[in-house]
């Protein structure tokens, strides 16, 4: 009995972070001013932050960027967001806005390719899972 209820409380446990936040989904305050689709969320003033920094992030997209053959004779604004864990693990991946958008880039594989090299949001000294939103024009022909 006593093997079973061991079993039970490490199956249950198993991969949580006991350091980690208490599930709220936050966003970045600057992020409501821009989007309102994001006013419903708890707002808190830390941002998830790649390894390497913002810059790191953008070289490593336009180096691995592809476009397919429908994109690459126009200009678009892909608006996309993931959430960092408190963890630091991508999940929830997705375009916003256009649906066809996610359909002519490889955006997805590219913020997929950086997983474990995210630095989570904190509230209170604690890290919590935050909507990290980003956007980027791009234009077909280059790529």
């Amino acid at each position: 009995m006593k093997s079973i209820l061991i079993f039970i409380t490490i199956l249950f446990t198993y991969g949580q972070n006991p350091n980690c936040g208490d599930g709220t989904m936050y966003v970045n305050e600057k992020q409501v001013k821009y989007d309102k689709r994001f006013a419903a969320y708890p707002k808190i003033e830390s941002v998830p932050q790649f390894s390497g920094g913002k810059e790191a992030l953008n070289k490593l997209i336009e180096e691995k960027l592809k476009v397919s053959e429908k994109a690459k004779n126009i200009v678009f604004r892909l608006n996309y967001m993931f959430t960092i864990t408190c963890d630091g693990k991508i999940k929830d991946f997705k375009t916003l806005g256009d649906p066809k958008a996610s359909s002519l880039t490889n955006m997805i594989e590219i913020v997929e390719s950086t997983q474990g090299k995210w630095t989570p949001a904190e509230k209170d000294g604690v890290t919590v899972d935050c909507i990290y939103f980003a956007k980027k024009t791009i234009v077909g022909s280059k790529y």
